[in-house]
């Protein structure tokens, strides 16, 4: 025997029975929410040409991508994202659209979960973009079908943490630091590492600096806005938190506000998006279950220039989550039928069927091994099919 043939590579999961079930239970209510909303849905291929997501806005980096070589030679990767490729097909088979352009997906991203022990690397998700409109209203209606995506499949209580990309770039622009440096300072400010931070700034000391090493510290409610416009280093900051008020004046008057939290040192992926950024939590998962935000700056290195949003759902993570609460479903009933009568057998399964009952057929000989097989599978009814139905109890 092959030495890999009898388990799966690391980051990979088989879905068995209620999983599957859950699974599409989840992905069905976020399709029926993005369908109620206008959105149509595209799929891309599982295997795109690496070009589509090397750059700049690249949304992750080249080590995470699972690549392989095709017959001529050329780079191919398994999907790592799902934004991209949509962002490809609206500057190309899209051209031309008349804005907006609402499109979903339902389908899985691969990436390489380097040292991140028990995650997985093919990951099922649902989302949305919102293409080709920007400003106050384009940003509502994505986050607003963000809380009713959530809201559809979270049992218990869900949150978002809301933030804008534009304030940490405003105020690292005025720092002296090289691209190494600054990526540094990202990360740390993304994982509040207040101390690193502190440590790395200390031996600056102007507006633009002070502003810096609070960030990881500025999440909460309307008052992390107030002190992040005292705190502002220069107009464009302002000018981002003002955008930020205002779009949270209007969520919380949408009747979100406990459910709603701001966090300004949401700076992930930086250079993927560019204005608002946000991710939503349920109960349960240690993980964020949604993220999403603006990436204006995506559409350039396919030829167009156009302005986006959009999220996506973590269908995996939800269904894990409402799985390991669900009760197992066995059936209510096996029929069991004698030679010859195999006929009237299926026509009462179809009467049972409709009338809501789970039902297995037996395919042993005799009733006796039927009805050990049902008292091991905690099965307690079993209708004998001959000239007439019989029940026994089990």
């Amino acid at each position: 025997m092959a030495k890999y043939s009898n388990i799966i590579p690391d980051g990979a999961c088989d879905l068995l029975f209620k999983e599957c079930e859950v699974r599409r239970s989840v992905e069905r209510s976020l399709i029926d929410i993005f369908k109620s909303r206008g959105f149509s849905e595209v799929v891309t291929p599982s295997l795109e040409y690496y070009d589509v997501f090397s750059g700049k806005a690249s949304i992750m980096p080249d080590e995470m991508m699972y690549k392989l070589i095709e017959g001529r030679g050329r780079i191919l990767v398994l999907r790592p994202d799902n934004t991209t490729p949509i962002a490809r097909i609206a500057s190309t088979k899209l051209k031309g659209f008349v804005p907006p352009l609402r499109l979903f997906y339902n389908q899985n991203v691969f990436r390489i979960s380097q040292y991140m022990s028990g995650r997985y690397d093919e990951v099922a998700q649902c989302g949305i973009e919102l293409i080709g409109v920007k400003g106050e209203k384009a940003d509502i209606e994505v986050i607003s079908t963000a809380v009713a995506a959530l809201k559809s499949v979270a049992n218990k209580d869900f949150r978002f943490e809301i933030g804008h990309v534009g304030f940490y770039k405003a105020v690292i622009d005025e720092l002296p630091f090289e691209d190494k440096e600054k990526e540094l300072i990202r990360s740390l400010v993304a994982s509040k590492s207040y101390a690193s931070l502190h440590t790395m700034l200390c031996n600056e000391n102007n507006a633009a600096c002070r502003a810096l090493s609070e960030l990881p510290r500025l999440f909460g409610g309307i008052e992390v806005l107030d002190r992040a416009l005292e705190i502002a280093p220069n107009r464009a900051a302002k000018e981002t938190i003002e955008y930020l008020k205002s779009l949270y004046n209007i969520l919380c008057g949408m009747g979100l506000e406990n459910n709603i939290m701001i966090d300004l040192g949401l700076v992930q992926q930086i250079d993927y998006y560019s204005g608002v950024v946000f991710r939503g939590y349920m109960h349960g998962p240690g993980e964020p279950v949604l993220s999403g935000g603006r990436y204006d700056g995506l559409f350039s290195g396919f030829g167009s220039d156009m302005p986006a949003t959009g999220f996506a759902v973590n269908a995996d993570a939800i269904a894990r989550e409402q799985v390991s609460e669900a009760k197992s479903e066995r059936p209510n009933v096996i029929i069991y039928y004698e030679d010859g009568f195999a006929k009237n057998a299926f026509e009462y399964l179809e009467t049972l069927l409709i009338s809501g009952l789970i039902c297995e057929m037996s395919t042993f000989e005799t009733l006796e091994k039927t009805i050990e097989y049902a008292k091991i599978k905690g099965i307690t009814r079993i209708d004998i099919i001959t000239n007439n139905v019989n029940t026994i109890k089990v």
